[in-house]
């Protein structure tokens, strides 16, 4: 059986509601088709270039003295796909705390400050974070799941082929751990993980169930959104 990260409704989480336009918590009325997740404790803010996000706030590796080079941006992106390819699309107007949460319009990229960029993969989180890996992306059991632009897998198994569609790789608290073979990334999400968000992380139809890179979207800002690294 497949793990999401998420914890069941006895764990001292709120219910978050997956309907409305904001995406975010709602205790006083839990939604039947509800996502249970724990209240998301706010980003650092700081100057987007230092940040490392759009919206100037950083949710993961948030303290940016630390990791002055990798960041963990939440929000939302409506442009399916992720990839060697992938640009900003609606002006870096994207982010959990941006007057566009969701993303519409905007491609994951749009979750990186100018000057930054969605890492590619487990070498450029090698190379951006102090710790060598996902060390510190997240607290301990914290829900969020942020992920690298490359697929890099086959069949669940990374392959030295980056261009592989089946599931997301990254770094965080959501999903489930990790091949070995992709060290240093720690957290993967395959199609049942995404399923298990109820759309807040969207890959596809199950046809689509080896095809994550390709078609995966956010609708809203809870749950992560991406890594990214400094361009120099």
């Amino acid at each position: 059986m497949l793990s999401s990260g998420l914890p069941d409704r006895d764990g001292g989480a709120v219910a978050l509601s997956t309907g409305g336009s904001s995406g975010h918590a709602d205790a006083s009325e839990p939604a039947g088709d509800a996502v249970v997740v724990p209240v998301e404790p706010p980003g650092l803010r700081g100057p987007a270039l230092v940040v490392g996000c759009s919206d100037e706030t950083r949710e993961g590796f948030r303290d940016y003295v630390l990791w002055p080079r990798i960041a963990g941006c939440a929000g939302g992106f409506a442009l399916p796909g992720v990839g060697a390819a992938l640009k900003p699309a609606c002006g870096l107007q994207a982010g959990d705390t941006s007057a566009n949460p969701s993303g519409v319009g905007c491609s994951a990229a749009d979750l990186c400050a100018a000057g930054w960029h969605v890492c590619r993969d487990g070498t450029d989180v090698a190379a951006s974070s102090p710790t060598k890996g996902c060390e510190g992306c997240v607290p301990a059991g914290e829900p969020r799941f942020f992920l690298v632009a490359s697929g890099a897998s086959s069949m669940g198994v990374c392959t030295p082929d980056r261009s592989g569609t089946n599931d997301l790789h990254g770094c965080g608290g959501l999903g489930e751990s990790e091949s070995p073979d992709c060290a240093p990334l720690d957290r993967r999400m395959g199609f049942a993980d995404c399923l298990a968000t109820s759309t807040v992380w969207f890959c596809g139809v199950p046809s689509e169930s080896l095809l994550e890179t390709t078609v995966v979207t956010k609708s809203g800002p809870t749950m992560g959104g991406v890594l990214c690294c400094r361009d120099h």
